[in-house]
């Protein structure tokens, strides 16, 4: 059976507009400037935490301080996050042609919420958020509790996300994966994902054969 896996952030919720909106913030309340396209570019290619981190060292600044300011940001904002474009039909057509599909993000379960108010919370099996505790990406820990938890055949198992981080996630814990570069993303094709895909509604013909 194939499974799915699927990121949030940049992929089913359209958050990044929140998330360098608050990043953008607390680096400027710490006296930081970062253009916020390059902003957007170190994020893809990273993470909000790493991206953190690193000016952190660079400015002599406190990367988990900064970290907790951004969430805290985030989370005041997070009912103005929507579904990408194409997510609740992606999903519901999946669903009924009987691909199953989980989560699994480094977002805490807040995040869930937004998908319960668009209704497409009910499409998935299960979930796995920041509270899970575990390494964060491209660590596999998360993608394999998962498998595990569920027994997911990983031969057909596919995590999909919209950054390089979630293909090197994939590859590490030995399962197929999709790259979804939709037409804001300055992220490109790392040529290691078995998948690219410029619009969600392309996904479902990749796994039901339509």
């Amino acid at each position: 059976m194939t499974a799915l896996i699927w990121d949030l952030d940049g992929t089913l919720l359209d958050s990044y507009g929140v998330i360098l909106d608050s990043t953008a913030r607390a680096l400027e309340e710490a006296g930081v400037r970062v253009e916020r396209g390059e902003l957007h570019r170190r994020i893809i290619a990273g993470s909000v935490r790493s991206v953190l981190r690193e000016i952190g060292e660079e400015r002599g600044l406190d990367g988990w301080r900064l970290w907790l300011r951004v969430d805290g940001l985030d989370r005041a904002r997070n009912g103005e996050i929507r579904l990408m474009d194409g997510a609740a039909e992606t999903l519901r057509t999946l669903w009924e042609a009987g691909v199953p599909s989980w989560v699994y993000t480094h977002n805490s379960r807040v995040s869930l919420e937004v998908l319960e108010k668009y209704g497409v919370l009910r499409y998935f099996r299960g979930a796995l958020t920041s509270e899970a505790g575990l390494p964060r990406k491209p660590a596999p820990d998360g993608i394999n509790a998962l498998t595990e938890r569920y027994r997911l055949d990983k031969r057909r198992t596919f995590y999909i996300g919209d950054r390089p981080i979630d293909i090197q996630c994939a590859e590490n814990a030995g399962v197929g994966s999709v790259l979804y570069l939709p037409p804001t993303s300055p992220a490109v094709p790392t040529g290691r994902e078995t998948y690219t895909v410029r619009d969600l509604r392309e996904i479902p013909a990749l796994f039901t054969g339509d």
